[in-house]
């Protein structure tokens, strides 16, 4: 255990023996998330910073030909990553069996998506959007067994740290890149000439990826004090970023969701029967707001000569409807459902687009509704169980991630689509967040409460250990169980013993 050195600095404070200073690494990894404490955890760190921020899409645009639709250096990189970490996630004993014993629900939606490329119109396409899916998990698999706990959101806070702050400063220093341009590929007038785009190929894409950013820095801002002077200039450039790009749904999520993460963190305090006094009162009031906005919304645009239909979008979610009829159960595989949509749709209603502009529409196109039923349930599951572990007083730090997750994914997919997305941290992120939330609900479950004045103890688990020392699994904690709780009464932290 190691103390601040001004500890020793202190007017009558006699050092402990046994304490040490901090090395240089672990005060700097006290004031700016995602820095490694040790040196043995740099390499591991540097490969789940670079896969989090390649699984952001910030290179894809850049990777990518103009014109072309794929990359074969994005689908390398993303290869590469998956396999990297498949076999280091392998070679930590009993991390496949803890896999299935402890992280099955990640594995529900996975399955479902595999079994999709039977009924797919382009098995091809599909199998490689599988691939790359599972290259996603698996990578995802691996970062929680190598950082959970502290350690894993701290490494998340600092992804988006350089998430943020590379790409406004792309907008910025390189508008010929992060800005969108006059003219479009094809020389027509582009309508979002001016607007900011970072390293992505489109402003939505930047801004709803600058208001993730944006959420995940405010539930850091409040994790850690010491964090937030970085922290707080991480959610300046990032809000810059939201208001750049000019995206309504990014200025939208940047703010609804982080509002609602701090109205979940204010009801703790509170019994269960004022919590539920809160919510039984705030829902009508949710509704009627939101019917009001809608009506305000709808009288504005008209005065303004816009179109109330959100610039066309219902319009395609009513043709996309009318086009999926006869598929809807299962839809047209995973990652090749608009192949089977897309044509249909533009003889129905003459509108030629490449997605519904609505993730659970989109969704159903590939895995139809039963799919998409097994997609909301696993979002509301993390949803739910993260609200009961946060109130519970269980990870809680873990918790309001998970919740802030699962809203931000359940509320963006109105108007966006990625519910479940290949080579993408929409999918790492609430992956991580299950894994996270079942292993503090499997430790809750082996507490052993003790007697008056004795500690609480962690029944026993079997013991697995870590990966060998040359490998990135290498240093990390790989124990469940075998932990204790302090004696009650025990002083917390070393500002007791003054």
């Amino acid at each position: 255990m190691s103390y601040p050195a001004s500890m020793y600095r202190r007017p009558g404070f006699a050092p402990v023996p046994g304490l040490r200073r901090l090395s240089r690494l672990e005060k700097l990894a006290a004031r700016v998330p995602g820095v490694p404490r040790i040196a043995s955890d740099v390499a591991a760190s540097l490969f789940g910073l670079f896969g989090l921020f390649f699984f952001s899409g910030s290179l894809v645009a850049i990777l990518t030909a103009e014109g072309a639709t794929s990359s074969p250096m994005v689908q390398f990189l993303g290869l590469a990553l998956g396999l990297v970490a498949a076999v280091d996630f392998a070679l930590r004993q009993g991390a496949i069996g803890r896999l299935y014993r402890y992280y099955w629900p990640a594995l529900v939606p996975i399955g479902f998506v595999i079994a999709s490329i039977f009924w797919s119109v382009d098995p091809v396409l599909s199998g490689r959007r599988v691939t790359a899916l599972l290259c996603a998990t698996t990578f995802a698999f691996w970062i929680y067994e190598r950082f959970h706990g502290r350690g894993l959101f701290a490494l998340v806070a600092g992804a988006s740290l350089i998430i943020v702050v590379l790409n406004v400063a792309t907008s910025v220093a390189v508008p010929s890149i992060g800005v969108h341009p006059a003219l479009t590929d094809l020389g027509e007038p582009n309508p979002h000439v001016g607007a900011w785009r970072g390293l992505f190929d489109h402003k939505n894409d930047f801004g709803r990826m600058m208001a993730l950013c944006v959420l995940i820095l405010w539930i850091a801002y409040g994790a850690r004090r010491s964090w937030r002077p970085v922290v707080a200039l991480g959610l300046v450039v990032g809000y810059a970023g939201v208001a750049g790009s000019t995206s309504g749904q990014a200025a939208f999520l940047s703010v609804a969701v982080p509002l609602l993460v701090r109205t979940i963190a204010l009801l703790r305090p509170l019994s269960p029967e004022r919590r539920a006094m809160v919510v039984a009162a705030a829902v009508p009031a949710m509704i009627t707001a939101y019917l009001f906005s809608q009506i305000l919304v709808t009288f504005v645009l008209g005065l303004l000569g816009k179109d109330p239909s959100l610039t066309g979008r219902t319009d395609i979610w009513m043709g996309t409807l009318q086009a999926i009829r006869g598929n809807m159960a299962l839809g047209g595989g995973f990652g090749a459902g608009w192949d089977l949509v897309g044509e249909r749709l533009f003889i129905l209603t003459g509108i030629d687009v490449g997605h519904a502009h609505n993730g659970y529409l989109d969704l159903v196109t590939d895995l139809g509704v039963v799919g998409l039923m097994i997609l909301i349930l696993f979002y509301f599951a993390i949803f739910l169980t993260s609200i009961r572990a946060y109130f519970a007083d269980r990870a809680s730090e873990t918790a309001l991630f998970a919740a802030g997750i699962s809203a931000f994914a359940l509320i963006g997919n109105w108007v966006a689509s990625f519910l479940i997305l290949h080579n993408s941290i929409y999918w790492v992120l609430p992956v991580i967040c299950v894994m996270s939330l079942r292993r503090a609900q499997d430790m809750t479950q082996h507490l052993t409460p003790g007697l008056p004045g004795q500690p609480v103890v962690m029944d026993p688990l079997p013991p697995y250990r870590s990966a060998p020392s040359w490998s990135l699994s290498g240093h990390s904690r790989a124990r469940i169980g075998h932990m204790k709780r302090p004696l009650l009464g025990a002083p917390a932290n070393p500002r007791s013993l003054r």
